[in-house]
C-alpha cells in the first residue's frame, strides 16, 4: 500500500465504518415501527422531537461503543446535547465538572474517580468529546455502595444512610413508583435463583434495581430542566428495553423518550426487535 493511499484511507476510515445504515459497516440500524434499515440521519431526525435518547448497550460490545461515539458526535453537530452516563456515579460529579471546565487534567480525572475497567477505552472518548464541544456530562448513577446496602438490607437501609448520602439518592418512597408490570416480571425472573436461601433476598435485589432506575431517571430529568438540552443517556439495555425501567419512569415524569437498543447480531431478540426499542442497532459479532 502506497504512503499516499495509506494517508487517505486513514482519513476516510471513520466515514467508511459508520457511513451507512444498510449493514455494510460495523452496524445495521433498524427502525422498529417500519422494520426497515435506516441511516444515522434518520435517527438524528427522529431525535429532534424527543427530550431524551436512551441508548441501551451491552457493556462489552466494542462495535456498539464505537457506534455510540459516532452518534454522539453527530448529535452534538446538530443539537445542544448533554451526555449522561450510568458508568459514572453522582458523588463524582464535581470531579467530572472540573475536567469539563479545564480545571483538572485528563490524568487526574482518570485517577480521581472510580470507574469501570473498560471506562478509559470505551466511555472516556465520549467524555472527551463532551469537553471539546462544551457539552455537560451527567454522573447519573447512585453510588454503588448504597445500592449494595439496599440489596443486602432492603428498604430499612435508608435509615442507616447519612444526610450526606441522601444527597445522592432518590427518596425511598419513589422506588416503588412508575413500574411497568412487564418490567417487574422480568426482574423477578432474573432474580428468582436467589430464592430459598441461595443468595440475597430477591425482593431486596429488585429494590436495588429500582434505586438505579429512579436515581438515573431523576438525574436525566433534572438535567433536561436545568440545561434545556437534549440528553443522551447510556445504560445497560435491561434498564430501557421493552419500555421498562428508566424509559417507563421518564415517560411517567412527562418526558418524551426515544429508546435505542444496541447488541451483537445473531441474538434471539433479533427476530422480535420491534418490541425492544424505537431503533435497534445490530453490531458485528467479534
Amino acid at each position: 500500500m502506497s504512503r499516499k493511499f495509506s494517508f487517505f484511507f486513514f482519513l476516510l476510515f471513520p466515514f467508511l465504518l459508520f457511513a451507512d445504515g444498510e449493514g455494510k459497516g460495523d452496524v445495521q440500524i433498524w427502525k422498529s415501527k417500519t422494520k426497515e434499515k435506516v441511516s444515522w440521519e434518520s435517527v438524528l431526525k427522529e431525535a429532534e422531537s424527543f427530550d431524551v435518547i436512551l441508548w441501551g448497550e451491552e457493556h462489552d460490545d466494542s462495535p456498539g461503543h464505537r457506534a455510540q461515539l459516532e452518534f454522539f458526535r453527530r448529535l452534538t453537530e446538530v443539537l445542544p446535547t448533554s451526555l449522561s452516563l450510568e458508568m459514572l456515579e453522582k458523588d463524582q460529579q464535581t470531579i467530572v465538572d472540573e475536567y469539563i471546565k479545564g480545571v483538572i487534567s485528563e490524568k487526574h480525572l482518570l485517577t480521581s474517580t472510580f470507574h469501570w475497567k473498560n471506562f478509559t477505552e470505551d466511555y472516556f472518548p465520549l467524555v472527551k468529546h463532551a469537553k471539546e464541544t462544551y457539552s455537560p456530562v451527567v454522573c447519573a448513577n447512585p453510588p454503588r455502595r448504597y445500592v449494595n446496602a439496599l440489596a443486602r438490607k432492603g428498604i430499612v437501609a435508608y435509615m442507616d444512610f447519612s444526610q450526606e448520602a441522601h444527597r445522592f439518592l432518590p427518596e425511598a418512597y419513589t422506588l416503588g413508583l412508575h413500574i411497568s408490570p412487564d418490567y417487574l416480571t422480568r426482574l423477578r425472573s432474573l432474580f428468582q435463583g436467589h430464592e430459598k436461601g441461595q443468595g440475597p433476598n430477591p425482593e431486596h435485589m429488585i429494590l436495588s434495581q429500582f434505586m438505579w432506575d429512579q436515581g438515573m431517571a431523576e438525574s436525566i430529568s433534572r438535567e433536561i430542566y436545568r440545561s434545556g438540552r437534549k440528553v443522551l443517556h447510556l445504560n445497560g439495555r435491561f434498564h430501557s428495553d421493552f419500555e421498562g425501567g428508566i424509559a417507563f419512569r421518564l415517560k411517567k415524569m412527562g418526558h418524551k423518550v426515544l429508546v435505542i437498543s444496541a447488541f451483537p447480531e445473531g441474538k434471539e431478540e433479533e427476530s422480535n426487535f420491534e418490541k425492544i426499542a424505537d431503533f435497534v442497532i445490530l453490531t458485528k459479532r467479534r
